[in-house]
């Protein structure tokens, strides 16, 4: 995951965010088509909340061989943004269960693993804002085109028995230590990954709403490309599945920040404020909640993500002074640049 940069923007029209006009529809439309051309990938799916619903704008192709377009509905790897998932679930399972977040983690792990004085001092806290001192991806993980595939739970427990960490009160991106923060949600809930985020978000945050499937009933998914020309398969992650995991639509995931802005309980309402309450700065403009990261634009408060694996590239932000959120994805490798600056230039856009 790259940190963002703070850019400036010059607003070209000054148009409410109620209601998508003409002109707001036809500017998203050519900023996605402008960005797809300059930066030559196989394609860009845009989604963006406002007031007055969601829209969906797409440039190039989400499986290129056929020349299938995208649609809201299309399935990519959301990457990392799955950490958004996994701190939310993580810390419902921690209030479920009267289990401070300052707690230390070793009372859920193995005994081979909770013996390691490094392991026993971290917090649940410590994962989900990357102050763990954990490295960012386990030392015993193998080099390949699907890397995390075959990282079980016993190497990653292998791992942790006899790793050394280095906290040093600031964020240090770890792909391990949210993998640890499912397990350990699993582990304290005794219930597996997919239950609690079907339990806790997918039903009660209606992120299937809106779907529209296909032969077979399921959605049409995206082809990943690792360069311009070379396919990338998807991800079938093990152990670090809640670091970066999730297949979704576009639509799922506006669904997703939708009621992250506009949660239908007060339960809800108190996880979504616990994770997104500033723990620590990155720099002047930028701070670390529970796996949500903020910048600030015009004295408000932007939440993001952005995400990325071997075959896409993602970005998601949210902006609860005006309810407006936008999904990015590329359907290749290593385009962040795109994904995030597009992504950007969006939700600032709707602050005007």
């Amino acid at each position: 995951m790259k940190y963002l940069s703070i850019i400036c923007l010059c607003y070209t029209y000054g148009i409410s965010c109620a209601q998508p006009s003409s002109k707001e529809i036809s500017y998203f439309q050519s900023l996605t088509d402008s960005f797809s051309k300059a930066n030559k990938v196989p394609g860009i799916v845009v989604g963006v909340l406002t007031k007055g619903g969601t829209q969906v704008y797409t440039a190039g192709y989400a499986v290129p061989a056929t020349k299938t377009k995208y649609t809201g509905n299309t399935i990519f790897e959301i990457g990392s943004i799955t950490k958004t998932f996994t701190a939310y679930i993580l810390q419902k399972v921690l209030t479920t269960n009267n289990i401070p977040d300052t707690a230390s983690i070793a009372t859920y792990l193995p005994d081979s693993v909770s013996k390691n004085k490094a392991i026993a001092a971290i917090t649940y806290a410590q994962l989900l804002n990357h102050t763990s001192g954990l490295q960012r991806i386990p030392s015993n993980m193998d080099d390949n085109a699907t890397p995390y595939d075959n990282y079980t739970v016993a190497k990653l427990y292998s791992y942790l028995s006899t790793c050394s960490t280095t906290p040093n009160g600031s964020s240090q991106y770890s792909n391990t230590g949210m993998g640890v923060a499912g397990i350990l949600a699993q582990s304290i809930s005794h219930k597996t990954y997919t239950q609690l985020l079907q339990d806790y978000i997918i039903i009660p945050f209606e992120i299937t709403k809106n779907h529209q499937t296909t032969k077979g009933n399921k959605l049409p998914k995206a082809t990943g490309y690792f360069t311009p020309t070379e396919l990338s398969p998807y991800w079938q992650m093990d152990a670090l599945a809640p670091a970066g995991g999730l297949k979704m639509s576009t639509l799922e995931l506006l669904n997703y920040l939708k009621y992250m802005l506009q949660p239908t309980d007060s339960a809800s309402a108190a996880i979504i404020r616990n994770i997104l309450q500033p723990t620590v700065a990155i720099n002047a403009g930028m701070d670390v909640c529970k796996a949500w990261h903020t910048i600030k634009s015009k004295g408000k408060t932007i939440y993001w993500h952005n995400g990325g694996t071997y075959g896409f590239s993602t970005f998601c932000a949210m902006n609860p002074s005006n309810n407006t959120a936008v999904v990015v994805a590329v359907n290749q490798y290593n385009q962040n640049k795109v994904s995030d600056i597009l992504g950007q230039y969006i939700i600032k856009y709707l602050m005007r």
